[in-house]
């Protein structure tokens, strides 16, 4: 590249690859600059006063708004318990107990083991019936001389 050409294209390479600044729109950073009630980011029963029926209301910031809006802060620097969002929820720990599998996967030692055991018996197995074979051609000759 030229040096004229190569001065303009990498800053858009180094956006693209991840190394330029990120960019966050207005509306989201109005987001941010405005501070919020924990009611906000939290689930709530709405009910009818008249049939005194309750129906379950999302949080007025939804989720993945909640999710924007905590990484725009933290890429600016900015606490977000300072604008009123609540910490973030732990992480669950690992599973401790294995998952059941599938049937095949729970009978395949046993498979095996009886298909391993079948092999080392094969030679009696094959002499036993090459045995029965023989006698049973025996017993089916006709008695009779022609």
């Amino acid at each position: 590249m030229t040096q004229p050409l190569q001065k303009a294209v990498t800053p858009a390479l180094n956006f693209i690859r991840g190394f330029g600044k990120k960019y966050i729109s207005p509306k989201k950073l109005a987001h941010i600059q405005q501070i919020y009630k924990p009611e906000d980011f939290k689930p709530r029963w709405l009910i009818n006063k008249v049939t005194n029926r309750r129906r379950w209301l999302g949080p007025r910031i939804p989720l993945r708004q909640q999710g924007d809006m905590r990484k725009n802060c933290l890429y600016l620097g900015i606490d977000p318990a300072s604008i009123g969002m609540p910490d973030k929820p732990p992480r669950k720990p690992p599973r401790d107990t294995p998952r059941e599998g599938h049937k095949w996967e729970r009978e395949l030692p046993a498979r095996i083991a009886k298909i391993e055991k079948a092999l080392a018996e094969m030679p009696q197995t094959v002499a036993k019936w090459r045995a029965e074979k023989r006698a049973e051609k025996e017993r089916n000759k006709p008695n009779l001389p022609y």
